[in-house]
């Protein structure tokens, strides 16, 4: 992505006000990086030395720990760390993530902005990226082989402009790169359809590592005395509630759920999430009665809102990017024992507890559906124990073992 239209992309996101704040933070985090560069390099030594025998892991995150979301990146960190890694989250956004140093944020995992003095460490290490970063990681790579790193690539998405925007050349000379790299590399796909591509360049040192749940997070009641007062009005209509939380953006069917909404007044639609691409209001979906947007929910609290769905949903279009996702919904869903119907997306249709919308068309049928199943003892036991099959923990411990070949 160019200069011109990674600026454009901000100002459209943030505003001018954001840029200013923005060009102030990073002046200020510069300087203060110039300053205190030796206090940063005694503070690493401080938590290399509290770690003996931790294997250091770095990430190289194309995104801020301080997102709308609590997704992916989230998740591995704490339980990779979990595992004895001593795990470094260098955020892209230092001053979003208002850090320059060193914060602890979970047991051995570390939210920083000191990635070169990182890279520069001598003893071999772990380097994992994102194929969603749109940075050159090429330098990083070559610097990493040389020390005898390990690189662990990630393939989470389709490289897709609906996702990161322009993708300049050098991501995919670098994707196809890390893919045939089979003694440096270590590849994991969150998806078949992206499983398949690595399958292509190389025979050893990979493995399908989809999203997953922090099941224990998800696993609530619904407290009549505590609702979010956002919610309140409408819990009070006593009608089904159908749910969505996530993301709103291109891949997301936006006339779908208008036309849900339109041939079954009887219903409520509750939808939750952040606006990604700034294209929910396009469709005027706030005009429609029965359907409430609100904006995004932090995780930590976001159960309190979901455990009123009666069906929790994922509306997606059927295209490039949602044929090689794995939405992390699906498996919170799954946790919070809501019946589940999404439209026929591939990673969706690998699950007994989901109820798959094969064509466009049949999808408020397929809704009435999980409906008559939410107190289905039999649908709630199979829900469960997916879930249970895919939580962070397992989905850690097999990066792990990715890593020891």
């Amino acid at each position: 992505m160019n200069f011109y239209n990674k600026l454009k992309r901000f100002v459209q996101h943030h505003g001018i006000n954001g840029l200013y704040l923005k060009i102030l933070g990073v002046l200020k985090y510069n300087l203060n990086n110039l300053v205190n560069k030796r206090d940063y390099e005694k503070e690493l030594q401080i938590i290399l030395e509290e770690n003996p025998g931790g294997k250091v892991m770095i990430f190289i995150s194309p995104v801020p720990w301080n997102l709308p979301l609590y997704q992916r990146p989230h998740h591995l960190a704490k339980e990779l760390a979990e595992l004895g890694f001593i795990y470094f989250y260098c955020t892209n956004d230092p001053v979003k993530d208002k850090i320059n140093g060193f914060k602890k944020i979970f047991s051995n995992c570390y939210l920083t902005n000191q990635q070169e003095l990182l890279l520069n460490l001598k003893d071999s290490k772990i380097i994992q990226f994102y194929s969603t970063d749109m940075r050159n990681l090429g330098p990083i790579y070559k610097k990493a082989i040389s020390n005898n790193d390990i690189i662990l690539y990630e393939y989470i998405d389709e490289l897709h402009s609906d996702i990161t925007g322009e993708i300049p050349n050098y991501v995919y000379e670098n994707h196809k790169k890390f893919l045939i790299d089979e003694k440096n590399c270590h590849i994991i796909a969150s998806a078949d359809k992206l499983l398949d591509e690595v399958k292509n360049f190389r025979s050893i040192n990979y493995k399908l590592v989809t999203n997953g749940v922090d099941k224990n997070h998800f696993v609530k009641k619904i407290n009549r005395i505590s609702i979010p007062k956002e919610i309140q009005s409408l819990i009070k209509k006593e009608k089904p509630i159908i749910g969505y939380f996530g993301a709103f953006a291109a891949w997301f069917d936006y006339e779908l759920v208008k036309e849900l909404a339109v041939k079954r007044p009887q219903y409520e639609i509750l939808l939750i999430g952040w606006d990604y691409d700034k294209s929910i209001y396009k469709y005027e979906l706030n005009k429609i009665p029965n359907i409430t947007i609100l904006g995004p929910v932090e995780y930590n609290i976001l159960p309190q809102y979901a455990i009123h769905f009666d069906v929790s949903t994922i509306p997606f279009k059927i295209n490039e990017v949602t044929e090689s996702t794995s939405p992390v919904k699906l498996f919170e869903y799954m946790a919070m024992g809501k019946p589940i119907v999404t439209t026929n997306m591939k990673e969706c249709r690998k699950y007994n507890s989901v109820i798959i919308a094969e064509e466009r068309n049949n999808f408020i049928l397929k809704i009435d559906e999980a409906l008559s199943l939410k107190n289905d003892d039999s649908y709630l036991s199979s829900m469960e124990k997916e879930a249970l099959n895919n939580t962070w923990s397992k989905k850690a411990a097999v990066i792990k073992e990715v890593l020891k070949k």
